[in-house]
C-alpha cells in the first residue's frame, strides 16, 4: 500500500497542528515551513478537511487553522480515507474477491480507525528524543 503526497502532507499537517492544538489557530505558512510542505500545496488540502469538520478555520491577522476535535478524537483513517480512493469499495464481479475485499476493507478501516492523532504525535516525540544527540 502506497499513500498519495496529498494523504502524507494532509497527515502531516493535523499532526503539526494536533503538536500546537493549545495554542489556537495555526497559519498554513507556520505548518509548511516546519513541516517542510508547500503552503500552496496546503491550501489545496485543507477544504477536504473543513468539509468534514475536522478542522476550523478564521480569516484575519491572527486567522488560521486548528483541530475541530481534540488530537485523541481524530483517527488515523479520518485523515487517510478522505483522499486515498483505493479504499473505495471497486466493481469486482467475481463474489468470492469481492467478499476477500471488503474484508481487508473492513480491517483496514478498523486498524487504521484505532490510531489516534495523539498516538502519532506520540511517536513523532519518541522518534524525536531519540535521534537528538549534543
Amino acid at each position: 500500500m502506497k499513500l498519495s503526497s496529498k494523504t502524507i502532507a494532509a497527515i502531516k499537517l493535523f499532526v503539526d497542528l494536533g503538536e500546537h492544538y493549545d495554542e489556537g489557530f495555526i497559519s498554513l505558512l507556520d505548518v509548511a515551513e516546519r513541516k517542510d510542505l508547500s503552503k500552496k500545496f496546503l491550501e489545496q488540502i485543507v477544504p477536504m478537511y473543513k468539509s468534514r469538520g475536522l478542522l476550523l478555520c478564521t480569516r484575519g491577522n491572527q486567522g488560521g487553522y486548528r483541530l475541530a476535535k481534540p488530537p485523541k478524537d481524530i483517527s488515523l483513517k479520518d485523515i487517510i480515507y478522505p483522499s486515498e480512493s483505493f479504499f473505495q469499495p471497486g466493481d469486482v464481479k467475481y463474489p468470492p474477491i469481492e467478499e476477500a475485499l471488503k474484508e481487508f476493507e473492513k480491517k483496514t478501516a478498523d486498524y487504521f480507525a484505532a490510531i489516534s492523532l495523539s498516538d502519532l504525535i506520540e511517536k513523532q516525540r519518541e522518534q524525536y528524543a531519540v535521534s537528538y544527540v549534543i
